[in-house]
């Protein structure tokens, strides 16, 4: 992807109008080629911002485009939660309390929620501090994403922070996600950062898929950091998957167009995937995810449908079959209600040989 097209990714998430007042000067001094005024300025520069402007913007990291063009883009440099329900438990206001103080504005985006549930969201609003839309019905979790992104846009925002309802976080979550892309190699390419992930309700680390090489493939939408212009770019979630690998085609679609996805190893998201249980099985520890047999359809629908169109990725293409083949020797073997999972499977498989998307089954 040529450099010009690439977007400028912030590295924090507010500035001061000191530090915005010096970033400008700073830039002006190296855009003249100022050399010993810009080392001067650097050097003098309180609270570590010159050696962080350095770190990121020195030696040729990025073409500048002028000065007012940084001023246009350090003056949405925030960050815009936004959290998909749908019947949430109560733990969500929780949820929201850990992350408030650490992002600009939340955005609560409800697909169609109880009146009992939707009665808690719309009390604990002025709380919380979060905006809540209502969809009025289950329109599916790319929907909603979708919805929510155009609401970050329309604050201002330049990253968009995605979760679930169930999914929480510790203080200085934010800060740590923002933190990785000074240490990456090249910022420019960063398309989306995701946390380490801790089952919430055993305590594993859940894998992420890599290749041989140690490159992120895919992430989960729940806990991924994504700045508001490669939405631009790439365009927003696909809404006829309605549910599941929504973000894994999300994911391979960044990796196709030259962008990459970077861990915050410190930054750590609790959540829950599907109700995982462990087994044993001659000898060997494994686990499960449970899924109920309305998603055991459209996890193997997506699936097939995304190897499909994503096939020649090579890198993940082959992990993911495989992952197909033993997820269904697992529901098999350990998980209950396997016959009508065994179904669901079968005509998931169907439906994505006859493209048949969007919604089938409610949840």
């Amino acid at each position: 992807m040529p450099k010009d097209e690439r977007m400028h990714l912030p590295s924090r998430r507010e500035l001061s109008r000191s530090d915005v007042f010096v970033y400008v000067i700073l830039l002006a001094a190296r855009d003249m080629a100022c050399s010993r005024a810009f080392a001067f300025m650097v050097s003098v520069t309180p609270y570590g911002f010159g050696k962080r402007f350095m770190r990121i913007h020195g030696r040729g990291a990025i073409r500048m485009s002028g000065v007012l063009s940084e001023i246009h883009k350090l003056a949405g440099c925030s960050v815009c939660a936004v959290i998909v329900s749908y019947n949430p438990p109560l733990e969500i206001l929780g949820n929201m309390a850990a992350l408030r103080s650490q992002v600009r504005s939340i955005v609560v985006v409800d697909n169609g929620s109880s009146e009992q549930n939707l009665a808690m969201l719309r009390d604990g609003q002025s709380k919380y501090d979060f905006k809540l839309i209502e969809n009025g019905c289950n329109l599916g979790i790319a929907a909603a994403l979708n919805v929510g992104v155009r609401e970050v846009k329309a604050r201002g925002c330049c990253w968009a922070a995605l979760f679930d309802q169930d999914s929480r976080v510790e203080p200085g979550f934010i800060d740590l996600m923002l933190d990785v892309l000074e240490d990456a190699p090249n910022p420019l390419q960063v398309g989306i950062v995701c946390p380490l992930y801790v089952d919430r309700q055993n305590g594993m680390v859940l894998p992420i898929l890599r290749s041989k090489e140690g490159e992120i493939l895919s992430a989960m939408t729940s806990g991924s950091l994504i700045p508001v212009k490669l939405f631009d770019q790439l365009g927003t979630f696909n809404e006829t998957l309605f549910l599941d690998y929504v973000d894994i085609e999300f994911c391979l679609r960044s990796r196709r167009a030259g962008y990459r996805i970077v861990q915050s190893p410190r930054a750590v998201l609790y959540h829950s995937q599907g109700r995982m249980t462990l087994h044993r099985l001659a000898g060997r520890w494994f686990a499960s995810t449970n899924h109920s047999a309305a998603r055991r359809y459209y996890i193997t629908r997506n699936r097939l449908w995304v190897l499909g169109r994503f096939f020649g990725d090579w890198a993940w293409s082959p992990k993911e079959a495989r992952s197909m083949i033993l997820e269904t020797i697992k529901i098999v073997l350990v998980e209950p209600d396997r016959l009508k999972k065994l179904k669901n499977t079968v005509l998931g498989l169907a439906d994505a040989l006859r493209g048949r998307m969007g919604k089938r089954f409610d949840l």
